[in-house]
């Protein structure tokens, strides 16, 4: 039998609280070698759009083997009034290999996405941050929000954000601050986004650099989640240049597909060796920020462990639920 969630179903079944302890555990497995997620296969020409094939396995309690088949396609909402991005995952059982659950990803890939940054910030950025900037003010933006408010143990008081569109910036802030509590402040240019902020988050589908890194200010955390091609990012190289820890979801994804650190490392402003996976910190193999001052970067290309983790948690809990429906093959 195979358990069939919709989209409804899961988000009965998640919310970013347990999505955030799950990505923090999928990192910290990977770096303890009990997870295995190969690099994802990308699928493009001649279709109009990207489609990414992402495999994963975590061992231990968790036990979770699944596989996540996403499409970007820039085109849908104007031709085909469908997202741009679109997901299902499919859960294996990790000891036939049936696949036993078969679920829509794309809420799935908003939460883990929005938790990873929730992750970035519980880890590098200063303890008394209570204001964040946004760049875009889009569906994935606002579980961004999210993952950054949960991550500070509510704590989060303000969000500034900017958006080309003045209507997608408007409903943002309506939805943000009835869901969350907090002001939402409507920036007017995206310069206005590194003044007075203490967590700075790019989530846009620009290829080329949104802000100068000469603005960027002391002590901020930065999280990019945007950019996921060797020739594309968010971050220009003066803002990795002046960031005294760069950070990763995972290394290895990171050095394959983040322009962010591949066009500098290319450039010889920094190295391989400079970069960092957040698993490393989390189990405390290597230090965070050490003084209020600095800059802190995480770079997340997304990974098929965090689909993985969330993903199991949402199966099992649609079981013991009695949430979906079963489908006999």
């Amino acid at each position: 039998m195979v358990r069939i969630l919709t989209k409804a179903n899961v988000a009965e079944l998640l919310n970013m609280v347990d999505a955030l302890e799950y990505v923090e555990e999928a990192y910290k497995q990977l770096t303890l070698g009990n997870a295995f997620v190969p690099q994802r296969i990308a699928i493009t020409d001649p279709a109009p759009g990207l489609t990414l094939v992402m495999p994963g396995i975590i061992g231990g309690e968790m036990s979770a083997l699944a596989t996540k088949i996403v499409s970007v396609y820039k085109k849908n909402p104007e031709k085909y009034n469908m997202p741009t991005v679109l997901a299902k995952v499919m859960i294996q059982d990790i000891n036939t290999g049936d696949i036993v659950g078969i679920m829509d990803g794309s809420l799935i890939t908003a939460m883990r996405t929005g938790a990873a940054t929730g992750v970035s910030v519980k880890y590098l950025a200063r303890k008394d941050s209570k204001v964040m900037s946004i760049y875009s003010a889009g569906v994935q933006a606002k579980k961004q929000v999210s993952g950054v408010y949960y991550g500070l143990n509510q704590k989060l008081e303000k969000c500034k954000v900017f958006d080309l569109k003045k209507e997608t910036a408007e409903i943002f802030k309506s939805e943000i601050e009835k869901e969350l509590g907090i002001e939402v402040e409507i920036s007017e240019s995206s310069d206005d986004l590194l003044l007075n902020t203490d967590i700075i988050v790019a989530a846009t589908t620009s290829t080329t650099p949104i802000f100068s890194g000469d603005k960027v200010p002391e002590g901020v955390h930065i999280s990019s989640i945007g950019a996921h091609a060797p020739d594309a990012r968010e971050l220009d190289t003066t803002t990795i240049k002046k960031a005294s820890l760069l950070v990763a979801g995972l290394k290895e994804a990171c050095i394959a597909e983040a322009g962010d650190y591949i066009i500098p490392i290319n450039e010889g402003v920094i190295s391989e060796s400079d970069i960092v996976s957040i698993g490393n910190i989390i189990t405390g193999k290597i230090s965070s920020r050490s003084s209020d001052t600095e800059i802190t970067v995480f770079k997340s290309v997304g990974i098929s462990a965090q689909d993985v983790a969330v993903g199991k948690l949402v199966y099992d809990r649609a079981l013991k639920e009695g949430i979906g429906q079963d489908i006999d093959f």
